[in-house]
């Protein structure tokens, strides 16, 4: 069987699962739209900005570490020590950072909600070996199964506690506890007993992967404030209004990334890794797994952009119309973000950890350079300015010192992918300031065009295998 056919037959397994998740993520955010009010969201935005810096170190390195290694039971035993340490070390740092917070923020209710809240570390740490192993077995069922299991039980009690009038409490309660259900699920269906083993052994495990741990780190550190650096502006400077309706413009971003991004990246890190290993043309196959993740994300770029007003007022009604304004740039971001989001895991799989740590370096510090200057002006100009920072710096820097110069992507191969990208999306950002709808249009036929046209085998050879399982289906039911 081909890679793609490989490929896809793993997707299939685990995405249904996931798009179901995001359906009803999208769903309740309809309902809880009516029952919470910006303000309220964008209080938990400010505490989400410093706990997800936090997280950003607690499973660094571990899940890929289980994943690229090739040792066995007691490696992984090791590690699970390891993460669930770490877990309480990083609730201890963001309890520590509580008053801080709320001193920084001029905000005393800070304080209590970020402490609760650093309880999610410790009860998320159980959970990510065991993901890992799943991942490494390519068992993609058994963690959508879990993820689905958590996701209905957060989402029902969230709304729940907002119709009750729990305010902000009820994003934050759920949070918490949804890790719990996933431990408890996960332990039926991997066999892998836990012990928290002490210094000695911990250190020693710590001195296995702490290259790869450290790498990561810095990147992830680094990553992470060049993509919140605007949030934490607009959370100083601005009201906890603004806040709320700048973040929820972001939910279409990471609503997309779960449903389409993260999919892919889930099982291409594994299935990339058997590629090598066969010896197949990896260059070539990632880059129309590229091809093929734009493509999913076009339907929903191109609602953003020309469909703005419309979509805020029929999904979370007028008190949320300060978000249209944002969204034809979430656009155009959504779409380089979904690229951007995979190569992380191409640059571990090659052992160029440190390379992605230099290239994202430069594309931070010139990130924070656009918010600042943006930032001078309004959000809005802010967000201009990060949109064209990512079209015009962002990508064309990780394509060409990452694809050509780390990975080695032969010439011809990266020049049909990168230069109709980039023309695309600056004409988009572009036709947006210039208000010509009709430009953007016509661009977006033109693009997807090219992108069926370079896809036109693996579109084919997939829909016969797509056939080919259907008909199978049919047979066994008969």
């Amino acid at each position: 069987m081909s890679f793609k056919k490989t490929f896809f037959k793993s997707i299939s397994s685990f995405a249904i699962y996931n798009y179901i998740i995001q359906a009803l993520e999208f769903i309740s955010t309809i309902v809880l739209s009516r029952l919470l009010l910006p303000e309220e969201y964008g209080f938990v935005a400010i505490i989400a900005v410093f706990s997800g810096f936090i997280q950003l170190f607690a499973n660094v390195g571990i899940g890929h570490s289980v994943i690229r290694s090739d040792y066995g039971y007691t490696f992984h035993r090791h590690l699970y020590s390891l993460s669930v340490w770490m877990g309480f070390a990083l609730t201890g740092i963001l309890m520590l950072l509580a008053w801080p917070i709320a001193e920084f923020f001029d905000n005393k209710a800070l304080f209590l909600p970020t402490v609760l809240i650093s309880l999610k570390f410790i009860f998320d740490s159980f959970t990510y070996i065991p993901y890992a192993i799943l991942s490494k077995n390519l068992q993609f069922t058994t963690i959508g199964r879990t993820r689905l299991v958590s996701s209905i039980f957060q989402i029902g009690l969230t709304i729940l506690m907002a119709w009750l009038g729990f305010s902000y409490w009820s994003l934050i309660i759920p949070l918490i506890i949804s890790p719990v259900i996933q431990v408890f699920y996960l332990r039926a269906h991997v066999d892998i007993r836990f012990k928290l083993f002490g210094w000695r052994a911990t250190r020693r495990i710590f001195l296995k992967i702490r290259s790869l741990m450290g790498h990561l780190s810095l990147n992830n550190l680094i990553g992470y404030w060049a993509g919140n650096a605007d949030k934490l502006i607009v959370g100083k400077f601005y009201t906890q209004a603004d806040l709320g309706l700048y973040n929820r413009a972001f939910r279409f971003i990471q609503f997309t990334h779960k449903l389409i991004a993260s999919i892919f990246g889930t099982v291409l890190f594994p299935a990339l890794k058997k590629l090598i290993e066969d010896g197949g043309d990896v260059h070539r196959e990632y880059l129309d797994i590229l091809r093929f993740i734009i493509l999913f994300n076009l339907p929903v770029a191109f609602i953003l952009i020309i469909f703005p007003k419309e979509l805020v007022y029929y999904l979370w009604g007028s008190n949320w119309m300060g978000v249209a304004e944002f969204l034809p740039f979430i656009g155009i971001l959504l779409i380089n973000q979904a690229i951007l989001g995979t190569m992380p895991g191409v640059f571990i799989l090659y052992g160029k950890e440190r390379n992605l740590l230099i290239i994202n370096t430069a594309n931070t510090l010139l990130s924070l350079l656009f918010v600042i200057i943006g930032s001078l002006f309004s959000i809005l100009h802010m967000l201009i300015f990060i949109t064209a920072g990512m079209v015009w710096i962002t990508i064309p820097l990780q394509m060409y010192f990452g694809f050509y110069k780390t990975f080695g992507c032969r010439t011809k191969l990266l020049i049909r992918f990168v230069l109709p990208f980039l023309a695309f999306c600056s004409g988009l950002l572009l036709s947006i300031l210039l208000l010509s709808n009709w430009f953007i249009i016509i661009l977006f036929s033109i693009y997807l065009g090219l992108i069926l046209y370079e896809l036109k085998h693996s579109v084919y050879g997939i829909f016969l295998f797509v056939l080919s399982a259907l008909g199978k289906r049919k047979n066994e039911v008969k």
